[in-house]
């Protein structure tokens, strides 16, 4: 928190990252839940995936505050959550 942000926009801001939270894994947990096992559960994953990305992205920039940082961290990191993912899915399709 910086001088210029109030705690009340401090609180409201955190609030909202914690909501997208939520959001994100209820929409991860139901995709799994729809598609499952399916032939149609690469989608599942796919979509849990992504949802994991925006969570992560959250984490970092809201409860780490990363998105203060130059461009070359945020960069680095989105980076590094693309190749873990990335490598999550290349396991899934292997394991498939």
């Amino acid at each position: 928190m910086t001088n210029a942000e109030s705690q009340a926009e401090w609180s409201r801001r955190l609030v909202r990252a914690w909501a997208l939270l939520v959001g994100l894994t209820l929409v991860s947990l139901t995709a799994v839940l729809v598609f499952g096992h399916t032939e149609a559960g690469l989608v599942a994953a796919a979509i849990a995936l992504v949802a994991s990305y925006f969570k992560a992205r959250a984490v970092l920039d809201h409860f780490l505050d990363l998105r203060r940082a130059d461009k070359g961290w945020r960069g680095f990191f989105s980076g590094m959550l693309i190749a873990i993912l990335g490598g999550l899915m290349v396991t899934y399709l292997i394991a498939d």
